[in-house]
């Protein structure tokens, strides 16, 4: 199990128990009360997710207390252990890679949502430079289909639609480091 990747899920949950200590519970109303519901994979899959985290080391459970000291039944809350910090950083920092800026566009960006207070600017700059080299490079991949006159409606208008979102993307990311830049230099 040592060997194993991370999946998408337990980075989150390794990220968000990095960002604050939490129960089984408090991450059931995140994922229920945010936009972050969208990376559980089913209801079921957070508990078997912490014992992964847990049993390689990444997180450490607590006995946690109830309203006004009394013991709750059963509430574990979740710490990061110090490996656990590291691989969050780790995954933090991984370059974005061009064959992945469309398949795992909302984990990056979920990625850039964690790296707040965590990372200095200039990484994140780097970070989201490193996602518009990537949109751009599949925007023009999909421009040079663009041009191909396809026979059948339905594949035309699919196209049209990956270039409208990734076009959107790329935009957004260029206003980001915009934004970002100016922030760092106010």
């Amino acid at each position: 199990m040592a060997d194993r990747q991370l999946t998408p899920f337990e980075h989150i949950l390794l990220g968000l128990i990095c960002r604050a200590p939490a129960s089984g519970y408090d991450l059931k109303r995140i994922f229920a009360a945010t936009p972050m519901g969208l990376y559980q994979p089913s209801s079921g899959a957070l508990y078997p997710a912490l014992r992964r985290l847990e049993l390689r080391g990444l997180v450490q459970a607590q006995a946690g207390t109830g309203r006004a000291g009394q013991a709750a039944r059963h509430r574990r809350v979740y710490e990061p252990t110090d490996t656990g910090q590291a691989a969050h950083m780790s995954w933090l920092r991984t370059p974005v890679e061009p064959v992945t800026a469309a398949r795992d566009l909302g984990l990056h960006l979920m990625r850039f949502v964690m790296m707040e207070h965590l990372l200095p600017p200039d990484e994140v700059l780097m970070f989201l430079q490193d996602l518009a080299d990537a949109l751009a490079a599949l925007v023009a991949q999909l421009e040079q289909f663009a041009v191909v006159d396809l026979t059948e409606r339905h594949p035309s208008l699919a196209l049209d639609h990956g270039l409208a979102v990734h076009r959107a993307s790329l935009q957004w990311t260029k206003r980001a480091i915009a934004a970002l830049s100016a922030a760092s230099t106010a």
